[in-house]
């Protein structure tokens, strides 16, 4: 009995590595499959961080229309165009700098009123107006902020003063133009840049669709190579042990992205100035059920891809989906329930929240049990479906 045992994981083992290694064939023999999972893999990565890799939008062109014409309204202008933020282009009045925008030669517009030097002088308020193209965000964002702080210190300035003209010593005075100071501290991206808070988790999202995808345009080529969509009879002898075909295909995909994943997520963000906190050896503790469910995830999603064609038209159709529910453009803690919930069907929704926690963060291991142990039941779940999917098509 104990002999027999043995021989039927023998065989097991040697119809597994046969499928693994017929799978490696087919991965370096298609040039459109060895394009997304190894050259993209690798060149992807290096896009991203490339082209984010200044982190921030400086120097951004805005006209400036004084209509005041003074030294107080020169002086504002020049604190303005010290900032790293903006560059200010002069415009003679509202219609020039309309035309202006309109050719994206300025992205905002600055208009200092005729009145300015006077109110301040008698004590009122004064109106700077700020036209801003929110058509790009970043965009937006810049040109407000360094308007806001120039006009903040410019209050603090007058303030100051008068208080000085009354007779207050400066420490007084200080602390009456600016009795609640406030200090901002910058955890975890201290340069305040666009790469170190996208980057990471683009990261982990091109590991899951381009393992989705090269898994779909493989089992779509098969099925319009083989007209009855069935798998070989030496690949699965019975549907009872089509595991060992989803095993030994799985085994394919581990081993190349084990290397490729620890590049993309190890290796990458060294490269680039990327927040790196993990060691390498969380990173792989984290990656292994990520890659192993995601594996699963597109095995099982790869029984409604019919012909080569539609796994393009997935990835794109999920690329969409993931990048929202991933939380990088909206924080998941104010997603409604069903999408919260919803985005829990995919792998990278916790292999991104996990990696950005103890690489980006800093944080222990332990401090993402919860997604380290969901990946795991997600790779066994999508085990089940997977082997369920392939027992759908022979049938």
């Amino acid at each position: 009995m104990r002999k027999l045992d043995l021989n039927n994981i023998s065989t097991a083992l040697n119809q597994m590595l046969a499928i693994t290694w017929k799978e490696m064939k087919t991965i370096f023999t298609d040039s459109g499959v060895l394009l997304i999972l190894i050259i993209a893999g690798f060149g992807y990565p290096l896009l991203y961080s490339t082209v984010y890799l200044s982190e921030s939008v400086d120097e951004i062109p805005v006209g400036i229309i004084d209509e005041s014409a003074t030294s107080e309204s020169r002086r504002f202008a020049s604190k303005l165009d010290a900032t790293r933020e903006i560059s200010l282009v002069s415009c003679v009045n509202m219609d020039d700098a309309i035309q202006k925008m309109k050719r994206r030669d300025i992205h905002g517009i600055v208009v200092i009123p005729k009145s300015f030097n006077k109110d301040i002088e008698t004590g009122r308020q004064t109106t700077v107006s700020l036209y801003v193209n929110m058509a790009t965000f970043f965009i937006y964002k810049n040109i407000a902020l360094a308007c806001n702080y120039v006009m903040l210190d410019e209050n603090k300035n007058i303030s100051l003063r008068k208080l000085s003209a009354e007779g207050l010593t400066e420490q007084e005075a200080l602390a009456s133009a600016e009795p609640l100071r406030n200090k901002m501290n910058i955890l975890f991206n201290e340069g305040n840049g666009f790469a170190s808070f996208f980057v990471p988790g683009v990261l982990v999202l091109v590991i899951h669709q381009l393992l989705f995808l090269g898994i779909g345009m493989v089992s779509g080529t098969r099925r319009e190579e083989n007209a009855n969509r069935k798998l070989s009879q030496i690949e699965t002898p019975s549907k009872k042990k089509v595991y060992r075909y989803i095993l030994g295909q799985g085994a394919a995909y581990f081993l190349i992205y084990s290397l490729i994943g620890s590049y993309i997520l190890i290796i990458v963000p060294r490269l680039f100035g990327l927040p790196h906190f993990a060691s390498a050896w969380d990173i792989y503790r984290l990656l292994l059920p990520f890659l192993l469910a995601v594996i699963f995830f597109s095995q099982t999603w790869s029984v409604f891809i019919r012909n080569r064609e539609t796994g393009m038209v997935m990835f794109l159709f999920f690329s969409v989906i993931l990048l929202f529910l991933s939380g990088l453009t909206w924080p998941l803690s104010s997603f409604p329930a069903f999408w919260k919930y919803f985005s829990y069907i995919f792998p990278a929704t916790f292999g991104v929240e996990g990696y950005i926690k103890i690489n980006c963060m800093g944080a222990d291991f332990s401090v993402i049990n919860t997604e380290f142990v969901a990946l795991w039941i997600q790779a066994v779940i999508y085990f089940i479906t997977a082997c369920f999917s392939y027992r759908y098509i022979n049938k």
